[in-house]
């Protein structure tokens, strides 16, 4: 039996402090909001990194969907815990029993938001008098003709990334190195902006460059984000709520549409794989589909008898 024990909070704290040393705040993120949950299900309770077990586990997860979490969620909860727990067995804090088995880890496939391009361009034609507004406006065009560039890429983009015409970055969801052609309408943004920009971003989004603090500012920008850009969807009558992500989805989209090769969409996008890609189109809405099947209908309806 294991003697080396370690309580899960402690373990949980150190890992916590390890990511954010080595500047990976998204992931000490996930694993706080993570702690912060399996806490509360303790209910105070002393816990130590050996008493995972599949019911422990088990019971977590019919408490969390209890209080109606989605799925996704509470797989999301259950990888990061299970990620810490493998960890710590590795590390001899407990043994391996695969408390994790039993319940679900995956991602459920849920449905892309994109655009159409008639839309896209009632976005960029219509008047805003609200210059936050206009701003998150501008960011979401700038975002779709980057080739769907996410919104934390846009928002850590500084001077050395623009050379030549061009803006060479690496995505940090994936570590892939990309280039994008600056457009004429791009760079007219990048000018416009340019007075209002902390150094050495390009984009007025981040003040810091302290690495901990300016991954906050930016958490909070997305947050402001993605709210002014549901209030911009409403303005323009969408039929679904606008976030940063429906710039990516549209680009993907209207890309397959224009029977763009997978291969380009796939580079484009910055994924390690055509088969990321067809996950990624697989989930996006059916139109081009329901056209197709629309038209070999009236074929056949049309066809004499």
């Amino acid at each position: 039996m294991n003697t080396k024990r370690i309580q899960a909070v402690v373990y949980f704290t150190q890992c916590i402090s390890d990511l954010e040393q080595a500047g990976h705040y998204s992931t000490a993120r996930n694993y706080r909001r993570t702690w912060d949950s399996f806490q509360r299900f303790l209910n105070g309770r002393e816990f130590y990194m050996d008493e995972f077990t599949g019911p422990i586990i088990a019971a977590y997860n019919r408490a969390l969907y209890a209080n109606s979490l989605r799925r996704n969620t509470v797989s999301f909860y259950n990888r990061v815990l299970r990620a810490v727990y493998n960890k710590a067995v590795k590390e001899g804090y407990a043994e391996q029993n695969s408390p994790f088995e039993a319940v679900y880890t995956g991602v459920d496939v849920t449905r892309k938001r994109a655009l159409p391009a008639e839309k896209l361009h009632e976005i960029a034609a219509i008047k805003l008098q609200d210059p936050e507004l206009a701003l998150s406006r501008d960011l979401f065009l700038f975002s779709f003709q980057a080739r769907g560039m996410s919104f934390v890429d846009m928002a850590f983009l500084t001077q050395q990334n623009q050379q030549h015409g061009f803006l060479h970055y690496v995505r940090r969801k994936t570590g892939q190195a990309l280039s994008v052609r600056i457009e004429p309408w791009m760079q007219e943004l990048l000018d416009r902006y340019r007075p209002q920009c902390h150094e050495p971003y390009l984009l007025p989004i981040l003040q810091s460059t302290e690495p901990k603090e300016a991954f906050a500012q930016y958490s909070a920008a997305l947050v402001r984000h993605n709210l002014l850009l549901r209030k911009l969807g409403n303005l323009v009558g969408a039929d679904f709520p606008l976030s940063s992500y429906c710039a990516r989805h549209s680009w993907a989209t209207i890309a397959r549409d224009a029977a763009v090769p997978l291969s380009v969409i796939s580079s484009g996008m910055g994924h390690t794989s055509e088969k990321t890609t067809r996950i990624y189109l697989a989930s996006l809405d059916n139109s081009l589909i329901d056209r197709a099947n629309r038209q070999i209908w009236e074929q056949i309806t049309e066809s004499p008898v």
